[in-house]
């Protein structure tokens, strides 16, 4: 599985737990966080949840993988299911709390929007690059990004694909907080406990009336799909990954260099 749900003392923990891939969301982890949803649901004890990626990093987004070249109905699908899962964790009871460290970018970033809460690592980096790759996010996070710090703002990181620290997404408001990196476990701690106090059916019934202020964009899925069928789009993100094995295979062959000098 590519998600985990454990629930210790009433924290439901969601982990993204692809951390080679610094926890890239692909197909199968979208169907798995649908599933660690409907086992939070179904879980009585549960009564906050946080949501995190193994290995020090939040997630790098979508998988540029599943979006090179997919037919019209695969890209549609994907935008459909990440549509689901995001919109059926923002719509949890129980209120959630984004720990994002490292990244947050692309359709990480709109994760991290479908929870109540966000606390970010000073270090931290959020953004939506998608216009570079020749793509629109469609996860939902556009409307929640508005709803959360302005059309302004929603308009300069998505426009600009400019990555933002942490430290800056607190001053515009896109995350509730930023700490140092030693301090996030304390501060995402602080602010479980604060949610676990209330009461769990006026908390329920808050979010659903907060949640009529967000409007999803109908046309958002249909438009993604579309431009991951374009050529243009295809071809940026495929010299994206030719840039990213270039830089791999160029990490793996340096050591060697190194040891065949120091053997000479």
């Amino acid at each position: 599985m590519s998600v985990s749900v454990s629930v210790t003392a009433g924290v439901a923990t969601l982990t993204l737990e692809r951390p080679a891939k610094r926890n890239a969301i692909d197909r199968a982890m979208l169907v798995d966080l649908d599933e660690a949803v409907s086992a939070i649901e179904a879980d009585p004890t549960a009564k906050v949840v946080v949501v995190r990626g193994a290995g020090g990093t939040f997630s790098a987004g979508a998988d540029i993988a599943d979006w090179v070249a997919p037919p019209h109905d695969v890209a549609a699908e994907l935008s459909e299911l990440g549509k689901r899962a995001f919109r059926r964790l923002a719509g949890l009871p129980q209120p959630s709390v984004a720990a994002i460290e490292g990244t947050a970018i692309g359709g990480g970033f709109e994760l991290a929007l479908a929870c109540d809460v966000r606390i970010a690592t000073h270090d931290a980096r959020l953004g939506l690059p998608e216009l570079g790759l020749g793509n629109l996010p469609s996860w939902g996070g556009l409307a929640r990004l508005v709803a959360v710090a302005g059309l302004g703002v929603t308009r300069h990181l998505l426009l600009t694909g400019e990555l933002i620290s942490g430290a800056r997404a607190a001053e515009l408001l896109v995350v509730s907080n930023a700490v140092q990196a030693a301090d996030l476990e304390g501060a995402v701690d602080a602010v479980l406990t604060r949610l676990a106090a209330a009461e769990p059916r006026a908390v329920a019934l808050s979010k659903q009336l907060l949640g009529d202020f967000e409007r999803e964009l109908s046309q958002e899925s249909a438009i993604a799909a579309y431009t991951a069928g374009l050529e243009s789009s295809r071809a940026r993100k495929q010299d994206f990954l030719d840039r990213k094995a270039a830089a791999r295979a160029a990490r793996n062959v340096q050591p060697r260099h190194d040891a065949e000098g120091a053997n000479s």
